[in-house]
């Protein structure tokens, strides 16, 4: 039986933490304060098309090497077997 997307992206999360569990705490809390700044910029009136590209572009960043960390499979967007 295979494991579900889910199912492996969350045993990637456990094994990363328990071998470096600063290091995904600071990453995963990277994502979200990226992820609540894109999202503010998305819907701020006064926000330009810069911004919320920068603000994009760094939400993109923050899952990339959130991801890289996990070291997730091929089939996840990562590198591993």
């Amino acid at each position: 039986m295979s494991a579900t997307a889910a199912e492996a992206t969350l045993d990637a999360v456990a094994a990363a933490y328990a071998d470096d569990p600063a290091v995904v705490e600071r990453l995963l809390l990277d994502l979200a304060g990226a992820a609540a700044h894109a999202d503010h910029m998305r819907t701020y009136h006064a926000a330009t098309d810069h911004g919320r590209e920068l603000a994009a572009a760094a939400h993109d960043a923050a899952r990339e090497q959130l991801a890289a960390a996990l070291d997730l499979p091929d089939s996840l967007g990562g590198s591993t077997p």
